[in-house]
């Protein structure tokens, strides 16, 4: 009799533990489904802002931008250049902040959905690193083209101021009273252009862009004002020699200009070559089906 009951009461315990388990299971099956439903409901706004982000995004033909940056730099290039420039500034950094802030205010509840949840915040990074290499690349090729048309109109300023020189020198040669004076400024000028051709090597060897900048602060444009300062200190009088002398200094000033925009410029460049546009390219392909993975995971859950 006390068996029977012993047995009795391990069946009931059986029976109750299957149906709290049962119940247990349904509960978990009814939570999971309305989070996932919930976190679609969420998740609608965040898709439509990204198709916004991403037809921004096609819209500037990244496809061809290699047509754009090739060695040869046309006014038409610029042109398209600082248009994608404008376009990333002006509407895809904004979409993509308004985008992102929407993702944030995701709360999915169960470990599940926040599991898939986690790999679209994981893309969202991606998304992000993407846009921002993007526009830091696009900015430095455009301060790259405007650097070397500063170098360039440098250039020209120095080659003007050279050819005012070499006139100032013939008719200097011509006058027998200016050759005294003719005599001291070349004098200055030829240690002046010898000291920094001895200097100016630097530059061609295998330095760091930090240590040729550097060596171009701490050494080249001091040693150019210091020129300058001696050739006005020159003690001179005759017309044409004091013509010269202002040309001069005039170079000077032009080469001073020049190796602050040089910096500049190595500095552009080392920031472009740590960003192959090849890298961007690849990347425009990987970025359409970043989220392919997420999607399908997301589609595992809810069957």
């Amino acid at each position: 009799m006390i068996i029977s009951r012993s047995r009795d009461m391990k069946k009931y315990y059986l029976l109750f533990f299957v149906l709290l388990m049962t119940f247990y299971l349904v509960g978990c099956s009814n939570a999971l489904k309305s989070d996932i439903n919930d976190y679609k409901v969420q998740m609608k706004n965040v898709q439509k802002e990204e198709k916004k982000l991403v037809e921004q995004i096609d819209a500037l033909h990244l496809e061809k931008i290699d047509q754009l940056i090739g060695s040869e730099v046309t006014e038409d290039k610029k042109k398209k250049l600082i248009h994608i420039e404008q376009k990333i500034d002006q509407e895809i950094l904004p979409q993509y902040k308004k985008y992102e802030s929407l993702v944030k205010k995701v709360k999915p509840k169960t470990k599940e959905v926040k599991d898939v949840h986690a790999m679209y915040l994981d893309n969202l990074k991606k998304k992000k690193k993407f846009i921002d290499t993007l526009s830091d690349y696009i900015h430095a090729f455009n301060d790259s083209i405007a650097s070397n048309e500063e170098i360039l109109e440098y250039t020209k300023i120095f080659e003007k101021n050279k050819a005012l020189s070499e006139k100032f020198h013939a008719k200097a040669q011509k006058q027998s009273d200016e050759s005294k004076d003719l005599a001291t400024i070349t004098e200055v000028i030829n240690a002046n252009s010898d000291d920094l051709k001895s200097k100016v090597g630097y530059l061609s060897d295998t330095h760091t862009v930090k240590e040729k900048t550097k060596y171009i602060d701490q050494t080249l444009i001091p040693l150019l004002k210091k020129q300058v300062d001696k050739l006005n200190k020159t003690n001179i009088k005759s017309k044409d020699v004091i013509g010269l002398r202002k040309a001069t200094i005039e170079i000077n000033y032009s080469l001073i200009n020049y190796y602050k925009e040089r910096k500049n410029a190595m500095k552009i460049e080392e920031q472009l070559q740590n960003v192959p546009i090849q890298n961007i390219l690849e990347n425009t392909k990987y970025i359409k089906s970043l989220d392919d993975k997420y999607y399908e995971s997301l589609k595992n859950l809810e069957s």
